[in-house]
């Protein structure tokens, strides 16, 4: 049996990161381990959070915009992510970022507070019979590794995208009441100054 995480792998030496996904990217040449996607992402000392580019940077297509590593990068950096106040564009976090998402109660939370400011991390959706072979890869070269069962995750996002909708709802039903009453405050002025009018 298989299980699907997603997995945070953090290192102090963005180089090791690099290796250990060249490593990752064999080990599922050779069928030990299926990597979905993975990408490679730098916490500055500032707390911003950059998406390293390059093919060597990222496993799988389209991996920072699509499949689950992408909805999580999205989520972090694109409109609910912002809704949310996680971020903006391809810079996913920040020092007040963090402490919206240094909350380990919820996975996105969890993902996001391992990722120490000074650290490189390797974000990846991978399906493992065992977790020796990851874990072996990337311990050797001073990885620390973290997984969340893709399930946790996915109830997670659906749960955000809920409450962002849910968001959006009251936002238009408000803008909606606000306008009503902006016509309604109008109209009585109209009517009472017509009044007014007719009184002379």
């Amino acid at each position: 049996m298989t299980n699907q995480s997603v997995v945070v792998i953090t290192f102090t030496e963005s180089s090791k990161a690099y290796e250990v996904l060249s490593d990752l990217r064999q080990a599922s040449a050779e069928g030990r381990i299926d990597v979905v996607s993975a990408l490679i992402a730098e916490r500055e000392e500032d707390g911003h959070l950059h998406l390293a580019e390059g093919s060597d940077a990222t496993i799988g297509e389209g991996t920072a915009t699509g499949g689950l590593i992408g909805l999580i990068v999205g989520l972090l950096g694109g409109p609910l992510g912002m809704l949310l106040g996680w971020g903006a564009g391809s810079v996913i976090g920040s020092l007040r970022d963090i402490d919206h998402a240094d909350n380990r109660e919820t996975v996105l939370g969890d993902l996001s507070a391992r990722v120490a400011p000074g650290t490189t991390a390797i974000l990846a959706q991978v399906s493992e019979v065992t977790p020796e072979v990851l874990d072996n890869i990337s311990t050797k070269l001073g990885g620390t590794v973290a997984r969340r069962p893709v399930s946790e995750v996915l109830a997670e996002l659906e749960a955000a995208e809920a409450a962002a909708e849910a968001a959006d709802r009251e936002a238009r039903r408000t803008i909606r009441d606000k306008r009503r009453e902006e016509r309604k405050e109008a109209w009585d002025k109209r009517v009472a100054d017509l009044k007014e009018h007719f009184k002379r």
